[in-house]
């Protein structure tokens, strides 16, 4: 039999060193043949990776490793000849043997022919494949000797042919040294892709790539530093960029699912994978056979006998045996990683984005959605767009890029926030699925295989009846799963809820500040996460019975399969018992798996449909028509806001503009005039191809695609692209970025047009005041921008712009009119913009009249024009003053001033500017104690985790007693009569090997009654095992609830306390910081500490234990292993220093990547229409595709140091069991049971000491989350202490305000200069200055957001600075320019706590004309195409949704028109009735004609109030009490408008001049006509 396997080995060992052979020869036949140089020799280096550079060149050598590889095959050659020889010579050995030694020998000619092939060759790529394929073959050959030792090594031994012997090892060795020489290869010089250096996975040497030692290299660089940066990691290959994966997406997805699409993409890698996974489930058990076959040789070893050359062989066997499994086991999770979870989730994030630039952007939402009521901004839809408020029609302005929320709805429709829980939920759910979906064919694989061992051992009745018992705990498993599954389901969908009420809270937290809500909205996220924590318990719970079920399941099914097995028997060798437990807790984990895997699987499913929806969703579709013709024009076009197709049924619940028919004049300008909510923007975004068409057809000219507007090419004479379109938006969409940045958008700089932009747009001013100038970063959204200037720079951006077609959406109503004036003449009529064709929304209809080509009317689902050049223009006079009689304007003078010179832009220094929004800080180094003090003292305090540690010294004695009773059970066996011989096994599908022997049923029944030969029997050692199992079952099960209730108690305690500090931030931290950063402490970083820390820090102990216990055990065999087992755990503490060096900074860095991703794709989602508008869609992704290469480099490298650790640990491990055996072996008296007892340890050596190094990782990255979390929650916050308030203060509303001088941060400088002034009770104050003049900053400082440096302000007597800031804040109210609607519907936005009645919130409604008491009449009046005014037939009604006050209002209320949000802020105040009220441009997007309805309602409603109005609009002031003029912040002028009129050098009086309203403003304030009046 021996001899039969030694020639079929030599055999296939020859065959495969042969068909390896056969490629070397052809290749280096042809290249002789052809006498060419390889690819890229003498030109340097390139692939798909990347391209060498002459230093990396010159760096890569392969000869040393060619020299090893010829020394290596012609001493294995020459040793090989020579013992064939020596068998030749001697006539003892049979002809097999002899036929064995050639065949081998010719294998060795073969492998020197190999060798010779790749000296000659000198392309390094084809080398390192050749050295790959010597590996192999060397290695069979290897193989094959070392079989043939294991049958001839025992005879020659003790014989006269040690020659032979050492002839035949030292080929043996050759072969070892030959693979190693083969896989030493280098396979190509360092490439570099951008600069930026490739990793190093596929340019090192096989050898190194296997042991993962290319990261020593980047390890060394964290040692060094004590960090690492984004810009130390290497880059990615092309297989892993996001560019090349979004391609190989697109070739494969082609009307397939997703799920398709990812198996034809990773078919052959999920092939690899399955192949390495079965390979390395089939080696891992050899370590057992191998043991078994130990154990029995030492049980029939008698004492004194010597050891024999198998049993050292069975040690060699072992060492590589667990070495192939550990470098099988660390590849298979390496290509888990790299070829499948990170490719797959990077690719799914790319394509994801890609997707949402192409998504149609959807406004409305289903009847059926409508019906919810008061629901969570992430899970409803949008309301239909309301109607012209004064005639009661449904319509409304949402354009804008602020509006460009996506809703979730049963459509699929997704908001913004579940467009990206996609990227950061569901994406890597399906990526967790790739790493263990292996899983699956290798439990299978090892069912069959540990049942076959099993019965092998024991036979068919002991594994059924184990099998049984563990059946019956399935029920239990079942129930408990079930509801583990619906709690979980249940928390994810509280989760979800908590996390977008945090989000709003966040987007609206100025609002909340401002109203004092902050106790309110805490409330409100604690109930929600009180309802989450009693989930979770319950959740913990069910975990804890699976737990102990998990835990109980191998125990019973030892238990039981030892028990029936012994009581069978009679008797229990240690050979089988240790083996039988190792293989039994292998199969569990097979069998324990399968549930998890089943929940992975069903996970990834759920979450691979919603990304199919999502990716099959509707896309823009073209509504435009491109043509040669230069206008853009409306055919009879019928607009609605876009729907879902599932939704086009529903057309009457549409507001629709109908049968538009319009043409804009090419290079002129155009202006669109109604009423707020008459659809303007609806126009617009038609013009865009934003809206459905329903009917109709829309003209534009073709603008040219990216590839050929050569942008870096562009100069003056051929900037503009009169086809390409530039978009500015009704709320301005800024990036976080330079105010450069901003401007640019993409553009080449050309300083020359940059500065006459700046200009034009009056940003100079505003530049000398920022602290670095153009270099200035702004905030998301632009927050440290005053309104004024975000639109500044907006419009500038599209300016600048080589756009020749201008769609500006209201970019007067919030800035001063002189500015207004500046900005029309100098830049909407100015030198950059003549010849554009511009497109104008604005309700300053006179004051662009002169310059507009066409003017038009958006009324009742209409649209009316009048056109400079018809020729009906007299008879259309009237049209043209009903417009401007509508927006309450005069014309305007001819001259107007200029607010910015023309001057050249001042260079800004050379000195880095300072960062609003600064770098997410990480820490260095290993987290700080104080962090773990927190974390304890939060989940019970030391005590409490001093009795936990004690339960865990409880569990781990158990663990080791488990064993030991074993050991004791089968040693006294050993030594009873019993053991006399060993018993031989049967065949092991032979069923009579589980029946009892005859004559064996009276000595059973002997044993059971009083033990045998003095023994205690196996009843006895059944119940001892038994009791010490259970034991520890227990102590489990109290572990896992007492570690289950830190955690909860933690969870609970921090966000208490971040929550807290967070809502009670200073203004600008909330500013500087973005809204994603402070959500990933709330969602990743509570998501790790309400799972993962306390159960890491669990882990950590059980397996620091576990290594401890191991040690112990090592010491039953021999004091010596001291010293070894201390050796191997310095080792192992040295390597797990180094990798922690370096993983702490890589898992910060892949926390802190993963922020930009989401900020980003949150940022593009809301201005998503500009994007597109400006065809910045393809830039943005390739943005986006960069960030996602930086999460997936810093995923990379954090794994591979994993691996790196892994191996380093593995390779320990063994050389530690190793160590064991040999001294098992050489010790005397160690007998088979303590043998059993010591191996069954320390083969867990290597991977429990891998566990304690990753478990401490793990701890250590987990409690980055803890350290996170307490960073927010220790910042500095408000400080709400101080006096109460009476209870009715204030009473008159009386402010004083006496030298105040604020500013925005202690090291900038003050904002407000000693300003003074008076207001009475009850008085009208109007608030005017240019913009960056201190108004806003006034209020601040009103609400002590900004605290005073000296100075100070009194309402009614009391010094606002000692006043409590809940009493100050709930006492005053403010409505801000940019206004804040929370998710819910009408009522709860006007009435949060439900105090007032439905009538007197209609009654608030009515007062700021949402609605009116009656429908107006069906007819309307339309203009033809020829400008004749004609009678239109009764159009449907469009719906009004404010009559309804349990209509939905979406997060930030983004389905409705900006004007629509600041009417319904200030029915809010109405209904609330303050004392002192502020206005901050409260009214600055609404129609003047319902801007001057809205003050005098205001003036009716607030009488006895105290009004403070910040306004751009003069004739919004101009009958106010008093005026008070800011500059600069100082006041610089205070008084009635009369006073300040009729002041000589006035700068109220300019401001009035230059407005354009100088006559009606002069008639107001001079008293001659009343704005009550009109």
């Amino acid at each position: 039999m021996q001899q039969d396997l030694s020639f079929y080995a030599a055999a296939a060992a020859l065959a495969v060193s042969a068909l390896a052979t056969i490629p070397a020869i052809v290749a280096h036949t042809r290249r002789i043949r052809k006498n060419a140089r390889p690819a890229g020799e003498g030109n340097g280096y390139r692939d798909r990776d990347g391209e060498a550079t002459p230093q990396s060149i010159a760096a890569f050598s392969n000869k040393w490793q060619k020299a090893l590889i010829l020394l290596w095959a012609g001493v294995g050659l020459g040793c090989q000849t020579a013992f064939s020889l020596v068998l030749n010579a001697s006539p003892l050995h049979s002809r097999w043997l002899l036929l064995q030694s050639w065949l081998t020998t010719t294998s060795w000619g073969l492998l020197l022919v190999q060798a010779i092939a790749i000296a000659a060759n000198r392309d390094s790529v084809r080398v390192y494949y050749q050295g790959m394929s010597l590996s192999g073959s060397s290695l069979l050959v290897g193989g094959a000797l070392l079989v043939q030792l294991n049958g001839v090594a025992p005879a020659w031994w003790s014989a006269a042919e040690k020659p032979a012997l050492v002839l035949c090892t030292a080929s043996a060795i050759a072969a070892a040294g030959l693979v190693v020489a083969s896989l030493s290869l280098p396979r190509r010089p360092d490439v570099f892709y951008n600069s930026r250096l490739v990793d190093r996975m596929l340019t090192v040497s096989a050898y190194r790539r296997l042991t993962f030692a290319w990261a020593s290299a980047l390890m060394s660089v964290a040692t060094e530093k004590g960090d690492l940066e984004l810009t130390d990691l290497p880059g990615l290959n092309h297989q892993m960029r996001p560019t090349d994966q979004s391609a190989q997406w697109k070739a494969v997805k082609a009307k397939t699912s997703v799920i398709k699409s990812l198996l034809k993409i990773y078919a052959w890698r999920i092939f690899k994978q399955w192949t390495t996974a079965m390979a390395n489930t089939a080696v891992s058990y050899l370590p057992w056979w191998i043991t078994l076959r130990l154990l029995e040789s030492l049980e029939a070893r008698k004492p004194g006998d010597p050891i024999g050359p198998r049993l050292w062989l069975l040690l060699v066997w072992l060492g590589m045996a667990k070495l192939a499994s550990a470098l099988l086991e660390s590849w298979l999770f390496w290509t888990m990683v790299s070829d499948l979870y990170v490719p797959i989730r990077s690719q799914l994030a790319a394509v994801i984005f890609e997707k949402a630039m192409r998504r149609k952007n959807v406004k409305s939402t289903s009847k059926s959605q409508e019906k919810k009521g008061d629901t969570n901004a992430a899970e409803q839809n949008d309301t239909a767009q309301p109607s012209q408020p004064s005639q009661g029609e449904g319509g409304g302005d949402t354009s804008k890029e602020g509006d460009d929320n996506e809703s979730d709805n049963t459509t699929g429709q997704k908001s913004r926030q579940a467009v990206i829980n996609l990227v950061g939920v569901d994406a890597k759910r399906v990526s967790n699925f790739s790493l263990y979906q292996y899983m699956f064919p290798t439990s299978i694989l090892q069912l069959v295989i540990s049942m076959w061992f099993l019965v092998y051992l024991l036979g068919w009745i002991p594994i059924a009846l184990g099998i049984l018992s563990v059946v019956l705990t399935i029920p239990i498993n079942t129930v408990f799963s079930k509801v583990l599954f619906n709690t979980d389901n249940r928390l994810m969908k509280l989760r979800d809820a908590k996390l977008a009420l945090v989000n709003e809270a966040l987007q609206g937290i100025r609002q909340v500040k401002f109203s004092a809500l902050e106790l309110q909205w805490e409330k409100r996220i604690l109930d929600l996460r009180q309802k989450e924590l009693t989930t979770l318990w319950e959740y913990f719970r069910a975990n804890v019975v699976l737990n102990g079920c998990w835990t109980a399941a191998p125990i019973v099914l030892s238990l039981t399969s030892l028990g029936s097995y012994a009581w069978l028997h009679g008797d229990l060798a240690a050979s089988v018992a240790f083996v039988s437990i190792g293989i039994l807790n292998t199969l569990d984990f097979a069998i324990s798996a399968m549930p998890q895997l089943i929940r992975f699987g069903i996970d990834c499913w759920v979450s691979v449909k919603r990304i199919e929806a999502y990716l099959d969703g509707p896309e823009l579709k073209p509504t435009r028509n491109y043509s040669d013709r230069p206008d853009i024009c409306l055919e009879h076009a019928s607009l609605a806001w876009p729907k879902q197709q599932q939704q086009q049924q529903q057309q009457q619940d549409r507001f629709t503009l109908r049968d538009v028919n319009l043409t804009f004049p090419p290079g002129e300008l155009s202006v669109i005039s109604g009423k707020t909510g008459s659809g303007k923007s609806l126009l617009l975004a038609a013009v865009l191809g934003e809206a459905d068409l329903l009917s109709g057809s829309i003209h534009v000219p073709a603008p040219p695609g990216l590839d050929e507007r050569h942008d870096d090419k562009a100069h003056p004479g051929n900037w503009v692209l009169p086809a390409a379109i530039a978009y500015v938006g009704q709320v301005p969409w800024i990036e976080n970025g330079t105010l450069r940045d901003n401007v640019l958008f993409g553009m080449p700089f050309d300083e020359a047009r940059y500065a006459q932009t700046l200009a034009a747009c009056a940003l100079n001013k505003d530049l000398e005041a920022l602290p670095d100038g153009d270099r200035t970063e702004l905030g998301v959204n632009g927050v440290n921008l005053s309104g004024g200037q975000k639109w500044r720079v907006t419009v500038a951006r599209a300016v600048y712009s080589r756009a020749g077609i201008l769609v500006l959406d209201d970019i007067f109503s919030a800035v001063d009119a002189h500015v207004s004036r500046h900005i029309l003449d100098h830049c909407i009529d100015g030198p950059l913009c003549k010849g554009r064709t511009r497109i104008l929304v604005t309700h300053h209809v006179a004051l662009v009249e002169k310059h507009a080509k066409l003017i038009i009317e958006l009324a009742d689902g209409c649209a009316t024009y009048y056109s400079g050049d018809d020729n009906a223009q007299l008879q259309d006079r009237k049209f043209l003053e009903r417009i401007k009689s509508i927006e309450q304007q005069q014309p305007v003078p001819e001259e107007s001033a200029d607010v910015a010179d023309d001057a050249p832009l001042k260079r800004q220094n050379s000195k880095v500017a300072k960062k609003f929004v600064e770098d997410e800080a990480h820490a260095k180094g290993s987290v700080k104690p104080r962090i773990y003090g927190v974390y304890i003292k939060d989940s019970g305090g030391w005590i409490y985790w001093g009795s936990l540690l004690l339960m865990f010294l409880l569990f781990q004695a158990c663990s080791i007693a488990q064993p030991w009773v074993i050991r004791l059970w089968t040693g006294e066996l050993e030594t009873s009569s019993i053991f006399i011989e060993a018993r031989p096994r049967l065949p092991f599908y032979s069923i009579q090997q589980t029946l009892v022997p005859n004559g064996h049923h009276g000595r059973l029944e002997a044993e059971l009654s009083s033990g045998h030969a003095g023994g205690r029997g196996t009843l006895f050692w059944l119940s001892i095992y038994a009791a010490v199992c259970f034991a520890g079952v227990a102590l489990g099960l109290i572990r896992f609830l007492v570690l289950f209730l830190a955690t909860y108690r933690a969870s609970k305690a921090l966000y208490e306390k971040i929550l807290f500090a967070v809502l009670r931030a200073p203004l600008r931290w909330t500013d500087t910081v973005p809204v994603g950063r402070i959500l990933n402490r709330f969602t990743a970083d509570f998501d790790a500490i309400d799972g993962n820390v306390a159960h890491m820090g669990g882990w950590f102990m059980v397996t620091l234990l576990n290594a401890v216990g191991i040690c112990v055990a090592s010491l039953f065999v021999s004091p010596l292993m001291a010293p070894v087992a201390a050796l191997c755990l310095g080792y192992c503490a040295w390597v797990g220093k180094v990798y922690l060096v370096a993983a702490r900074p890589a898992k910060r860095l892949e926390s802190t990547a993963k922020s930009p991703i989401f900020d980003f794709f949150g940022s593009s989602l809301t201005g998503l229409t500009t994007i597109r508008a400006f065809d910045r869609a393809l830039p943005c992704t390739r943005t986006m595709y960069a960030k996602i290469e930086e999460y997936s480099m810093c995923s990379m490298n954090l794994y591979l140091f994993n691996r790196w650790v892994g191996w380093n640990m593995s390779v320990a491990g063994i050389v530690f069991t190793v160590v064991v055996t040999v001294f098992v072996l050489v010790q005397a008296g160690v007998d088979a049971a303590l043998a059993g007892f010591v191996l069954s340890f320390t083969m867990q050596f290597s991977d429990t000491v891998l566990m304690v190094v990753r478990a401490y990782a793990a701890v250590e990255l987990e409690m980055n989350a803890v350290e996170r979390v307490v960073e927010y929650s220790e910042i500095e916050t408000e400080d709400f202490g101080g006096a109460k308030a009476p209870a009715a203060w204030p009473t008159q509303g009386r402010l004083e305000v006496n030298d105040l001088v604020v500013g925005y941060a202690p090291h900038l400088p003050p904002v407000l200069k000693g300003i003074t002034f008076q207001v009475d009770p009850a008085e009208r104050i109007g608030v005017v200055g240019r913009t960056g003049a201190g108004k806003s900053s006034l209020t601040l400082a009103l609400f002590r957001f900004l605290e005073p440096r000296s100075g100070s302000i009194y309402v009614d007597g009391l010094d606002v600075a000692k006043v409590s800031l809940l009493d100050l804040r709930s006492r005053l109210a403010i409505i801000p320019q940019d206004p804040v609607l929370f998710s819910g519907t009408i009522r709860s936005n006007l009435d949060p706590f439900d105090d007032h009645s439905d009538a007197e919130l209609h009654d608030s409604l009515q007062r700021v004309h949402l609605v009116s008491d009656s429908e107006s009449g069906a007819e309307s009046s339309t203009t033809n195409a020829e400008g004749t005014a004609t009678t239109a037939v009764t159009r449907p009604r469009n719906i009004n949704i404010f009559r309804d006050l349990s209509s939905p209002i979406s997060e930030g209320g983004h389905n409705l028109s900006q004007g629509q949000r600041q009417l319904l802020c200030l029915a809010r105040a109405i209904v609330s009735r303050p004392k002192i009220m502020v206005l901050d441009e409260a009214t600055s997007a609404v129609d003047m004609g319902t801007d001057a309805l809205i003050q005098r309602s205001i003036r009716d409603e607030f009488v006895g109030s105290t009004l403070i109005v910040i306004a751009h609009r003069l004739s919004t002031i101009a009958d106010f009490d008093r005026i008070l003029v800011l500059g600069d912040g100082e006041v610089m002028q205070y008084g009635t408008p009369k006073e300040l009129w009729d002041t000589e050098g006035s700068i109220f009086r300019s401001m009035c001049e230059e407005s354009g309203e100088k006559e009606k403003l002069k008639k107001v304030i001079l008293g001659e006509e009343a704005l009550r009046d009109e």
